[in-house]
């Protein structure tokens, strides 16, 4: 295209010169042109800013599909183990589970059922009875055998018929659950009359589960009976734990510094709750000797960080589970260590405490994790690679259309459009 074609920037000016100012014309073209001239304006930084957002968005999100490295695999292995290590075959494993159950459920006179042990003794089913071996006592039933000789018969299987062997008898029992009130691997193992209590239990507590929750949240003002919560209970009496108005108001004029302290961290966002919960355990015992005598002596940043661990671990458990699993700390970090076992066991956590005591904090080691790329995190990274590189061509389209104008002496698209433009909303000299 020569320099007189139409295009050229001399005649784009000419034109120019013969279409009317925007105060030449009429109101009504006046308004058409200041709406045209918002959306020229703003439709380019528009289009950038949005592939820019998707761009972050995809890449934010990837990260939460990120799975645990080699690190964490070791951790999360281990905390099976100690489960499964709390007896010698699948047979005890299951008598011992039931047992637990049975006896955490068992009806106590003034003090309610420990139904928050049986919800975790449930979440850790699979891993107490060992899910490979328990298979095999399943398989051995159905066989008519003994365990010992379906473990022979299973291992001189192929691998991959074993598996298949394996999982079909682990189906077959777990198949038949009835019930999506609790961990469905753990359903069908429930004895009939621990399972009634359970759902009996369900029912009556209810309300009191609700208010508990909202009260350690920092929703509910007033007082909660700690005595109505399970596990919490000491001798059949009542334990009122205030709110943090009242409380603190309370124990800092008994003088009752950490109390105080822990009243006082009511108004810190990310201490709150983790605060209420360890003025709970403190008043119901749970916290030992050592961990209050710790507490007291900690600066009150030492203070705050350990309420704000505790209040990750309610999340990841349950805010009576992190009530009674102070019990083994010893030390403001050692909650750091309780935060990082609960991201890996989860609810099972007052399970492996009530196992393993203190020592379920030594399944928790450093707190490094490497990721592994999984396909859902690389297509959301992929996603995120496209919209940066769009995003950019947005910019970088912008200058080379600048630079061609400078060396060409042709005027771009743009300019050619705005001309277009305002030959038909503002109209030529007459």
């Amino acid at each position: 295209m020569g320099r007189g074609s139409a295009h050229d920037l001399q005649r784009i000016a000419a034109r120019l010169r013969r279409v009317r100012r925007p105060h030449e014309a009429g109101w009504p073209r006046r308004a058409l042109w200041a709406g045209w001239q918002a959306v020229a304006s703003l439709t380019r930084p528009a289009v950038f800013a949005g592939l820019a957002g998707l761009a972050v968005f995809c890449a934010v999100d990837g990260l939460r599909y990120l799975e645990a490295g080699a690190g964490a695999s070791d951790r999360t292995k281990r905390v099976r183990e100690a489960l499964a290590a709390v007896a010698p075959d699948a047979a005890a494993a299951s008598s011992r589970w039931q047992m637990e159950l049975d006896a955490a459920m068992r009806p106590r006179a003034g003090e309610p059922p420990d139904s928050a042990l049986a919800m975790s003794l449930l979440a850790a089913f699979e891993d107490v009875v060992g899910r490979e071996r328990f298979s095999s006592l399943i398989w051995a039933e159905m066989h008519g055998g003994s365990s010992a000789q379906a473990e022979s018969i299973l291992r001189a299987l192929p691998v991959w018929v074993r598996s298949r062997e394996l999982e079909s008898a682990w189906l077959s029992r777990v198949g038949s659950r009835d019930s999506q009130s609790w961990p469905p691997e753990a359903v069908s193992f429930v004895p009939p009359a621990v399972r009634v209590r359970l759902e009996r239990t369900s029912r009556l507590y209810d309300t009191v589960q609700s208010s508990q929750m909202a009260f350690f949240a920092g929703h509910e003002e007033g007082a909660l009976n700690l005595a109505l919560l399970p596990g919490l209970a000491q001798d059949g009496g009542e334990m009122w734990i205030d709110s943090d108005t009242i409380a603190e108001d309370t124990h800092c004029a008994a003088a009752q510094a950490l109390e105080c302290a822990l009243a006082r961290l009511g108004g810190d966002r990310g201490a709150a709750q983790g605060a209420r919960l360890l003025r709970a355990a403190l008043m119901t015992g749970h916290a030992t000797d050592a961990f209050r005598g710790s507490l007291q002596s900690a600066d009150p940043q030492v203070l705050r960080a350990a309420a704000r661990e505790i209040g990750v671990v309610a999340r990841r458990t349950s805010t009576i589970d992190a009530i009674r699993l102070t019990a083994i700390l010893e030390a403001p970090q050692d909650a750091a260590r309780l935060r990082r076992l609960s991201e890996l066991a989860g609810p099972r956590t007052l399970a492996l405490m009530h196992f393993h005591g203190r020592e379920a904090l030594m399944l928790e080691p450093d707190s490094s994790v490497t990721g592994i790329l999984t396909p859902a995190a690389r297509h959301r990274f992929s996603l995120a690679i496209v919209f940066g590189f769009l995003a950019f061509g947005v910019v970088l389209a912008a200058m080379a259309s600048a630079l061609s104008v400078r060396l060409t002496g042709r005027a771009g698209f743009g300019q050619r459009l705005d001309l277009r433009m305002r030959e038909l909303l503002l109209g030529r000299k007459v």
